[in-house]
């Protein structure tokens, strides 16, 4: 059915310090799976290969100059940043849904906005990720969760690498 998922309100969490009322924008990573393709002797047109995944990236602006963030810029030792991001959906029956998404990964660019003669109220601070732990959970349910460092990729419950971690002994 049309408008059964319309994105109404969302907040972020950076480092555990929620961003309500300051947040501008949020673009979530692109998922891809790298492939290559192959085709034997007796094929008539090569299939695609699974070759693992492209690095994830993912950006956020808040308004203003955040303090807070800035110090998180670049490879912190013994951790990593976290940031989460809480969306409400509805329907065209006015029933909410939950989304979060839970984002780990390293701050490695800070971009902010041109100071000019005009108004400065909406200019903001861009900050990009790149990700190396990405959660998705609608509900209670978990929809998407990759963490390469743990050798997990998770869709919709069933985690693909499963096997692969067995064979090679670890899990």
């Amino acid at each position: 059915m049309a408008g059964d998922n319309l994105l109404s309100r969302w907040a972020i969490w950076v480092d555990g310090v929620g961003k309500a009322g300051n947040a501008k924008e949020y673009t979530p990573p692109v998922l891809e799976v790298l492939t290559s393709d192959f085709q034997a002797g007796d094929m008539d047109m090569p299939i695609p290969v699974d070759d693992g995944m492209a690095g994830m990236e993912s950006s956020f602006s808040l308004f203003g100059m955040d303090i807070t963030v800035l110090p998180l810029f670049g490879l912190r030792q013994g951790s990593r940043t976290a940031v989460s991001v809480r969306s409400t959906y509805t329907d065209l029956y006015g029933n909410s849904y939950d989304l979060v998404e839970e984002l780990g990964g390293m701050i490695t660019k800070i971009e902010r906005d041109t100071q000019d003669t005009g108004s400065q109220r909406d200019k903001a601070m861009k900050v990009t990720m790149k990700l190396d732990y990405y959660k998705v959970v609608r509900s209670g349910a978990v929809l998407i969760e990759i963490d390469p460092v743990n050798h997990v990729r998770k869709l919709g419950g069933i985690d693909v690498l499963e096997g692969i971690r067995a064979i090679l002994q670890l899990a």
